[in-house]
């Protein structure tokens, strides 16, 4: 174990100041001055970014405009913020930007510089008037300096006449530099040489005087007519083609004499000329006939009578002919119906001597009129010495009308119906015919105004077109909402809403006036979509003659023949009352339209199926003789009429066509045809 000793305290000496030097004061004052920048200078090293700016062309100057910011070999150190650069190059249009330094440390920025605007010098050798174009845009003539032009292709084009023109696409260096472009065009001609005998000939080239023989002449490459005449001599004429740089000569052109010149004219022009039988031309005409010797000059032109002169002309000598020409006529007889109907003969009025005038034997342009009738037009050539008769009769302006009448129409729904032209008839049935009700007065009935009829009654599939919900209904299981089934169910109203949408389809005016969805009245003069009057349906049902009625759809007897029609048959024995005894047509409730055959007049239906909603308010009338015409029934009323029978229907009463029910409600045997007045 170790032993500490005590020892004796003693101060120690006091010792002397330390005296402070000059060098460790600049010392001192160096670290305080310099010590702030070092502290600068890291914390820019530390908060700065790294940028590199790339430039195309790579040698341009870069100046950031900023004083903090330190260049270090490819990159620059420089704080996060916006700097205004500025990029310089020779040839090159400078860049002023704003560069965005962001907060990433290391950050790229480039830099595509255009090239300034080059220009181009374009001379054309030995040419004066050449036209320059760049880019399809006319500069001006060569020589010229084209300045500004972008850097690039662009398409030049030099133009000159008689000169093949030149074009290619050149490249333009740009950087405010000049290019040069020489060009020599290629001419476009070549020379051709003419020397006749004798000489002072008048060169033509292509009918154009261009010199005198002897003569050297530049053409331009292609097909010319040359043509070399002299007084007293016949024409020397060529066709000949040029090619550009390949001379022609044409040194030995020998002029003959010319034969003796005629100048012939007539009246009236364009008449065809023969010289001693050969054609030469059309009048006005200038032709060489034989000199010294008797020429025979015809002229002929259709519609005009020949004529014939002998002329006879020195050589080198010439005459001028004048011949007018007669009209050659010819008769023409007129048969006209009516006979008082006027005549135009190419738009001017012309009287006829009796039934006949004299026309000239060239194309006649004939019309006949009369007032209230058709114009009739025809154009005819009349010949020589044939007879020509001209019959027309004409057409009225009704008989027109009526031929342009189509007989059968469709509806914008689809159905058809066929154009009636009634005559009178007796409406109702006599007293004596066995199942008549009292209902059924006899009328005389005058059908003035013609009218469409629908071949077929309305299929729920037409009916849905206004109504898409509709639903016909179903008996005994028995659906009658089959598409091709007659629509049922629906009311009067509902008939004569669908005939008046049918008609607003077509831009027809509507038949029935509505006033809250109710028929309020009608549009008597409408030719517009509507349901048949009560004698309408009955004379399309009944009239087979202007003296025979049918009394039932398939004649005058019960009872109905095999396939006669729908009606109350064996099939509905056990939910209907009447039935048509040992009758079977295959159908418990209503058909598909068109299922038995039509009646007399193309209508299918007129009889069974389903009963027809007419136009009509019913009543009761006495008989009587008083003629209706075109009765549209009373102007009101509670009820409306239903004709023809239906598919619930068997007694010799409801099977009559002159069987008239009535009701103001929808019934599943009650639809409707749509019918329309011709006008």
């Amino acid at each position: 174990m170790a032993h500490i000793e005590p020892v004796n305290f003693e101060p120690t000496k006091a010792q002397k100041p330390v005296s402070v030097k000059p060098r460790s004061l600049v010392l001192k004052l160096t670290i305080f001055f310099l010590l702030p920048i070092l502290i600068f200078i890291i914390w820019f090293l530390f908060s700065s970014k790294s940028v590199r700016i790339s430039t195309v062309p790579v040698d341009a100057n870069v100046t950031i405009h900023t004083l903090l910011k330190l260049t270090l070999a490819e990159r620059y150190l420089v704080r996060e913020d916006n700097y205004d650069i500025e990029i310089n190059a020779e040839g090159f249009q400078s860049v002023e930007e704003t560069m965005h330094v962001g907060e990433k440390q290391n950050q790229e920025f480039t830099y595509v510089m255009l090239p300034l605007p080059g220009h181009l010098k374009v001379g054309v050798a030995d040419v004066d008037q050449a036209k320059v174009f760049i880019d399809g845009v006319e500069q001006g003539n060569a020589p010229i300096t084209l300045e500004s032009l972008g850097a690039g292709v662009h398409r030049i084009k030099i133009e000159a006449e008689r000169y093949f023109p030149y074009a290619e696409d050149i490249e333009i260096e740009g950087k405010d530099k000049t290019q040069e472009l020489n060009i020599e065009l290629v001419p476009a001609w070549a020379t051709v040489e003419f020397v006749s005998n004798p000489e002072e000939a008048e060169i033509l080239v292509n009918d154009e005087s261009i010199a005198n023989t002897p003569a050297s002449i530049e053409l331009i490459e292609g097909k010319h007519v040359v043509r070399i005449k002299k007084s007293g001599f016949k024409d020397w004429q060529k066709n000949i083609t040029v090619v550009a740089s390949e001379d022609i000569a044409f040194n030995e052109i020998q002029l003959k004499q010319a034969d003796a010149t005629l100048f012939v004219e007539s009246i009236p022009a364009a008449a065809n000329v023969t010289v001693d039988g050969n054609y030469v031309g059309k009048t006005p005409l200038e032709t060489a006939i034989s000199p010294g010797e008797t020429s025979s000059i015809r002229l002929y032109k259709q519609g005009f009578i020949a004529s014939t002169r002998s002329i006879k002309v020195d050589a080198g000598q010439s005459k001028k002919l004048n011949i007018t020409m007669s009209s050659e006529l010819v008769d023409v007889m007129f048969n006209l119906k009516p006979a008082d109907a006027k005549v135009y003969i190419n738009n001017k009025r012309v009287a006829l001597s009796g039934t006949t005038i004299s026309l000239p034997t060239t194309q006649q342009n004939i019309t006949v009129r009369k007032e209230g009738y058709v114009d009739y037009s025809t154009t005819i050539t009349p010949i020589s010495g044939i007879a020509q008769n001209i019959n027309v009769t004409l057409k009225s302006l009704q008989q027109q009308k009526r031929e342009n009448i189509k007989p059968v129409i469709t509806s914008k729904a689809g159905q058809q119906l066929k154009l009636f032209y009634p005559y009178a008839f007796t409406m109702g049935a006599s007293r004596r015919e066995p199942g008549r009700r009292s209902n059924e007065t006899e009328q005389n009935i005058e059908l003035k105004r013609a009218f469409y009829l629908g071949i077929h009654e309305v299929t729920n599939d037409e009916f849905r077109l206004f109504k898409n919900a509709h639903d016909s209904g179903s008996l005994q299981g028995k659906s009658l909402n089959n598409i091709k089934q007659p629509v049922a169910n629906i009311s009067w109203n509902d008939a004569a809403m669908y005939c008046n949408w049918l008609s607003q389809q077509e831009s027809l005016i509507p038949f029935y006036k509505i006033s809250n969805n109710k028929v309020s009245g009608i549009e008597s003069g409408s030719s517009g979509y509507r349901l048949p009057t009560e004698a309408e349906w009955a004379w399309a049902a009944r009239a087979v003659s202007k003296t025979k009625l049918l009394k039932f759809p398939w004649g005058d007897k019960m009872p109905p023949a095999k396939k006669s029609g729908n009606y109350a048959d064996s099939n509905t024995i056990g939910f209907l009352g009447k039935t048509i005894a040992n009758y079977n047509d295959g159908f418990a409730v209503a058909a598909p339209i068109g299922s038995f055959a039509p009646n007399q007049k193309g209508l299918y239906d007129m009889g069974g199926n389903i009963a027809e909603w007419v136009h009509d308010y019913y009543a009761v009338k006495a008989s009587s003789n008083k003629k209706h015409i075109d009765p549209l029934g009373p102007a009101r009323g509670e009820f409306h009429v239903v004709r023809g029978a239906s598919w619930t229907h068997g007694t010799i009463t409801e099977l009559r066509l002159s069987f008239r029910d009535y009701t103001d409600k929808p019934r599943e045997d009650v639809g409707f045809r749509i019918a329309r007045y011709l006008e």
